[in-house]
């Protein structure tokens, strides 16, 4: 049977306020970098459809010179796969807990 990793970001309202200042450290861009990027890919995504990529968001981390690679991976880690998935997997539950 395989083993079932439950993505960090569903935890994001069961944090303490220790844990969840941990949680906003080990972030792979600052905080305020990832509600930016979610800014952004929502006004995007407005005008133009998901093509199922991470295409938006990439654009996004090189104008704002982030790291790519550990971005990308913690999106893939926590659902989003593609652009629109990042604002439906990710971006509410973020909300929840930082709005």
């Amino acid at each position: 049977m395989p083993v079932v990793r439950k993505r960090q970001i569903e935890n994001l309202e069961q944090l303490s306020g220790e844990e969840l200042e941990a949680f906003v450290n080990s972030l792979p861009a600052g905080k305020e970098n990832i509600e930016d990027l979610f800014d952004y890919l929502e006004i995007r995504l407005e005008k133009d459809p998901c093509n199922h990529s991470l295409r938006f968001a990439m654009q996004f981390m090189m104008e704002n010179r982030l790291n790519f690679p550990k971005i990308t991976s913690w999106l893939n880690d926590n659902g989003g796969y593609c652009d629109c998935k990042v604002l439906e997997q990710i971006t509410p539950e973020w909300r929840k807990v930082f709005d």
